[in-house]
């Protein structure tokens, strides 16, 4: 399909030849007349057969002026009509996102530029009604988040001033895992917004990833033995050393590991496959349970994402976990992604090999040592 400007410039040369064609023929025709005119006289002087034609071309002049005008007013109004529809549409979707419509679009017209201005102010229509319905998620999930413990701890301390109950220990450790959540999730949150705003650049070393992977799964065995979840870690020997932060990197294991098993049913299986390519090592943290949807896998790297929302707030879980899984390992230079079929879920990383990584300072890595419990998205 041709291009606005090549559109432009054929009309632009069809319109000059069209007047051209118009001025050729009425010289012509009029060149014919005055000579044949001229004969039948056969008198005059030449000062008269001049002036005769020089009548002739002016009218000749006059009826090319007129053709070109007629042909330019038509070709302006097709012109005028094509460009400005499309932009009259975008107005209006614009003034419509302005008051709160966000899901107005514009039509994409067959113009190659025009069509691709459509695209974008779609894309970015888009990307702004993802980022409102997030902004409206955040708000919602946060005030669920701490409405919960808030309404335990409010009843505890109540019956406590009260006298309806005693200080039993059992009460206590409950009100102490309601303050905990509530930290863990007020952490996930500072944590995450700190490494946005964050600039400086995290210590640089070698990181032996095959550690923190055994470290990271030794941590958690009491809580997959007492699920009864098989767990097993496929690593080939001898593997490279990543460069980056250790605590960050050790970060990223954690909340990928914590993820999968807050979704691994009980006696269900996760593996952890550690594999070293020509310039990077990978990490894929794997799982049986429910699968993520195809539209939803994109998604679990947003804040506050939940692929399942009831069972996650049961677990316990921010959505918080992947968004700074993801946010880490971007500073560091790598890539994330993720696969769900057949009831296995993967989500991995992958991170340069340090002898083959720049050495150029990596921005915004979190690097703070905590990992509270994340959930999928």
């Amino acid at each position: 399909m041709s291009t606005l400007s090549a559109r432009l410039m054929g009309l632009f040369l069809l319109l000059s030849l069209l007047v051209a064609g118009v001025i050729v023929l009425a010289v012509v025709q009029f060149s014919a007349e005055q000579v044949m005119h001229l004969l039948m006289q056969g008198v005059g002087t030449p000062e008269q057969a001049r002036a005769m034609f020089d009548q002739y071309v002016v009218r000749v002049m006059l009826i090319g002026a007129a053709a070109g005008v007629v042909l330019g007013s038509l070709a302006a109004w097709w012109l005028v009509r094509r460009l400005m529809r499309p932009l009259q549409l975008l107005t209006e979707a614009s003034q419509s996102i302005a008051v709160g419509d966000l899901a107005a679009r514009v039509p994409e017209p067959a113009d190659s530029e025009l069509r691709r201005l459509a695209q974008s102010f779609n894309r970015m229509a888009g990307a702004l009604q993802r980022t409102e319905q997030l902004r409206r998620a955040l708000v919602e999930d946060v005030a669920h988040e701490l409405r919960t413990p808030l309404t335990s701890l409010r009843g505890y301390t109540e019956a406590l001033a009260d006298g309806v109950i005693a200080p039993t220990p059992e009460m206590l450790h409950t009100v102490h895992e309601e303050i905990e959540r509530l930290t863990r999730l007020v952490e996930a949150l500072d944590q995450l917004a700190r490494g946005e705003r964050d600039e400086r650049s995290p210590e640089q070393g070698d990181v032996d990833l095959a550690l923190i992977v055994r470290r990271t799964i030794k941590l958690a065995s009491p809580e997959l033995t007492r699920r009864q979840i098989e767990i097993e870690v496929v690593e080939p020997p001898a593997l490279p050393p990543v460069q980056g932060d250790a605590d960050a990197i050790g970060q990223v294991v954690a909340n990928l590991v914590q993820n999968a098993e807050r979704y691994t049913d009980d006696g269900g299986r996760m593996t952890v496959r550690l594999a070293a390519g020509a310039e990077s090592l990978r990490c894929a943290v794997e799982n049986t349970g429910d699968g993520i949807p195809p539209d939803e896998l994109e998604l679990i790297w947003e804040r506050l994402h939940r692929v399942d929302r009831s069972r996650a707030r049961a677990s316990g879980g921010a959505g918080i976990g992947l968004a700074i899984v993801r946010q880490i390992v971007d500073a560091h230079g790598g890539q994330v992604g993720a696969s769900s079929a057949d009831g296995r879920t993967e989500i991995w990383f992958r991170l340069p090999i340090a002898n083959r990584a720049s050495k150029a300072p990596v921005q915004q890595a979190v690097t703070s040592a905590s990992s509270p419990r994340h959930m999928r998205g």
